[in-house]
């Protein structure tokens, strides 16, 4: 987590935190926070590790199923 400068407002933090990230191949990415339950984030976590992939693999194939369910298109490789 990246600390804000003394004085900064919580507005200016937000900008910050919102602020796209540059990935591979010149696309860019959305930070998004997400609030589980403790007994949730533990099965995920147990999940993440049994399965050897990382959380948000999982959470990206789980929105990828969400988006498929919905008639959208699915996320791209």
């Amino acid at each position: 987590m990246t600390k804000r400068p003394a004085g900064a407002s919580a507005a200016a933090a937000k900008q910050v935190a919102a602020a796209p990230e540059a990935v591979a191949g010149g696309s860019e990415t959305r930070t998004l926070t997400l609030r589980l339950a403790p007994a949730v984030h533990d099965r995920l976590r147990e999940m993440a590790y049994t399965s050897r992939r990382s959380q948000h693999s999982l959470l990206l194939e789980a929105l990828d199923d969400l988006f498929r369910k919905h008639g959208k298109p699915p996320i791209p490789s």
